[in-house]
């Protein structure tokens, strides 16, 4: 059996490797957050809203006192276990991937930890040249940026490839603006939920289980909010005595926005300075490949567009699959330049820590925190809107008692609901899931489209597994969209029928309706004489679907009036 060569991606929060004979794509294993503890809950180093940090054996490697290399040797382990199951091929070689930021004793100990574990030699490549490699693959011409946004920083790199050889030709690095950084802000907002209840002393003293599981909230969290342009509803808890409250809290995409703008914004100057540095312009760079989980993020991928003439953002095992090109390329000793084999140092600059700005985080439904006389139990919502009116903060009190309009009516759904239910053995009771999209429907019936549209989302994050009320979710998103399609309401309705489409990307109904209604709007920005606006909706619409004859007609006839 011939030798088998491995590339490994080490992530923050997870290790991915790519192994295979040296011809071939080659399978993929990987051992995720789920399967193992990444990340260790410790003390803050500066005061702040949070009082821990949450520390990646990664970022910990080769540190004094690093109490993690263990872990991370069993996890080296372990994913060479899964790699054995696979074949008992020999492994030839292996290279693993690590940011170019790592300093020689966080490589040496990461070489050391890995000496037991039957990875045949080891070598270390940058981040940014083994995804040059696995894009550019064995021809290797022409420049790209590497743009890495993970959990604990940001990497830029600058590779240039000739005829398969790699050059890099500069690095920027920082230990702010990542992913943790995103996880911090929706803490921050529960954080301010909680006080709101009076349980923020009782958590804040709370064990590392707490703060890592709030931590596992958030980061579902922000995997919804960049997924959808809805708002986001989940359930949450809260500490009132010797109680734990279950909240339903909801979070509006446009307040992360700004959040990542801001994250964004550091990492720009440093492209920038990175440009003036190796005296390129951005025209220059053919290629800005896209790197770590925080770069799915719609909005990073707009606010980085301008960084090259082509923005590609790459799969899940992209690093580890260019770092198994890469070991393939040293065990055939194919021309290796210096800075592939290592990467030079690069300095991680003293940075000022990001003060992002605060999320919102609405209280949907709450319960009563106890009796009239418990001190821990807050004024009335209604008697909390007076005050709030009566010091002249007007917005503040009209959303407290929107809030409490918006829970009031919920109460009066399931009133309805329960008295319209038939009596006990008639049929099964309904689920939760189906109820919420009871009401629902009744939320669109009476045009209440956005309520709808956020009930449904709980519905489905009540029963995440059923498939009736997936599709009725889908259902719900698509009904509000084609109510009272106008020209003023097209942004709205092209926003619920993309959230669908995030939800299920097959789905050929929203796909139809997506073309259907900017058919529409072309059609009605049309007979108004906006002809360039009309000319890019039915480009939209024709890009839903190509054989949508309508819009064919439109199209041409826009192009005779123009």
């Amino acid at each position: 059996m011939a030798p088998i060569h491995v590339g490994i991606d080490l992530g923050s929060t997870g290790l991915r490797a790519a192994y295979g004979e040296p011809d071939g794509p080659g399978s993929f294993v990987e051992l995720g957050a789920d399967e193992w503890p990444w990340l260790q809950c410790l003390p803050a180093v500066a005061d702040g809203p949070v009082p821990v940090r949450f520390a990646s054996l990664k970022g910990r490697l080769g540190t004094d006192g690093d109490a993690g290399a263990v872990l991370l040797a069993d996890a080296f382990g372990a994913l060479r276990e899964r790699i054995a199951r696979d074949t008992s091929a020999r492994i030839a070689r292996t290279a693993i991937a690590v940011p170019a930021r790592f300093t020689s004793r966080q490589r040496s100990a990461l070489l050391e930890l890995t000496n037991g574990v039957d990875l045949g030699p080891v070598d270390l490549v940058t981040d940014s040249v083994a995804a040059a490699i696995g894009h550019l693959g064995a021809e290797g011409l022409g420049t790209c940026l590497v743009y890495g946004m993970g959990y604990e920083g940001f990497e830029l790199g600058l590779v240039r490839g000739v005829r398969g050889r790699y050059r890099v030709l500069g690095y920027e690095a920082g230990n702010t603006a990542g992913g943790s950084t995103l996880d911090e802000a929706l803490i921050v907002a529960w954080l301010q939920v909680m006080d709101h209840y009076g349980s923020l002393s009782d958590e804040t003293g709370s064990g590392d289980e707490f703060w890592l599981q709030l931590r596992r909230i958030a980061e579902k969290v922000k995997e919804q909010l960049v997924r959808t342009s809805a708002p986001v509803v989940f359930p949450m808890f809260a500490l009132a005595g010797n109680r734990q409250l279950r909240l339903t809290v909801q979070l509006e995409p446009q307040s992360f926005e700004p959040l990542t703008k801001c994250v964004v914004a550091r990492t720009l100057d440093r492209a920038d300075a990175l440009f003036k540095q190796v005296e390129l312009a951005r025209q220059d760079v053919e290629t800005v490949l896209l790197l770590g989980g925080s770069t799915r993020i719609p909005q990073l991928r707009r606010l980085v567009s301008g960084l090259g003439q082509a923005i590609v953002p790459t799969a899940r095992e992209h690093l580890a699959r260019g770092a198994l090109a890469h070991a393939r390329r040293l065990s055939g000793r194919l021309p290796v330049a210096e800075e592939e084999q290592a990467g030079p140092e690069t300095n991680v600059r003293v940075e000022q820590a990001l003060e992002p700005p605060l999320l919102g985080a609405t209280v949907l439904t709450a319960p009563d925190l106890g009796q009239p006389d418990d001190p821990r139990r807050p004024a009335s919502e209604l008697a909390r809107a007076r005050e709030l009116l009566d010091a002249g903060r007007a917005d503040e009190a009209e959303a407290v008692v929107r809030r409490v309009q918006a829970a009031a009516a919920e109460i009066l759904d399931e009133i309805g609901a329960s008295r319209a239910r038939p009596a006990i053995g008639a049929r099964p009771e309904p689920s939760p899931g189906s109820e919420l999209l009871t009401m629902a429907r009744k939320r669109l019936a009476h045009g209440q489209a956005e309520e709808a549209i956020q009930l449904a989302h709980l519905a489905w994050q009540r029963e995440p597994d059923g498939l009736d009320i997936f599709h009725a979710m889908i259902d719900v998103h698509c009904s509000a969209a084609t109510a009272n399609p106008t020209v003023a309401t097209f942004g709205r309705d092209d926003r619920w029928l993309r959230c669908a489409l995030a939800h299920d990307p097959s789905n050929a109904r929203v796909r139809g309706l997506l073309a259907d209604r900017n058919h529409l709007h072309a059609k009605e920005l049309h007979r108004t004489g906006k002809l360039s606006e009309a000319l890019h909706a039915v480009e939209q619409a024709l890009a839903w679907n190509p054989e949508h004859h309508d819009a064919e007609g439109l199209r041409q006839r826009l192009g005779r009036q123009r």
